[in-house]
């Protein structure tokens, strides 16, 4: 019992991790605003 509670432990850790990870890359990568309107002002 010891074992999957270690092992949903570590699953429940890599699954945040990457997690967290993806959510930075995404944000580093993605520009900083978008315009909606074009040429409106």
């Amino acid at each position: 019992m010891k074992f999957l509670k270690a092992l949903l432990a570590v699953f429940t850790f890599l699954a945040v991790a990457l997690t967290g990870a993806l959510l930075l890359v995404q944000d580093k990568n993605s520009p900083r605003y978008i315009q909606i309107y074009e040429g409106e002002q």
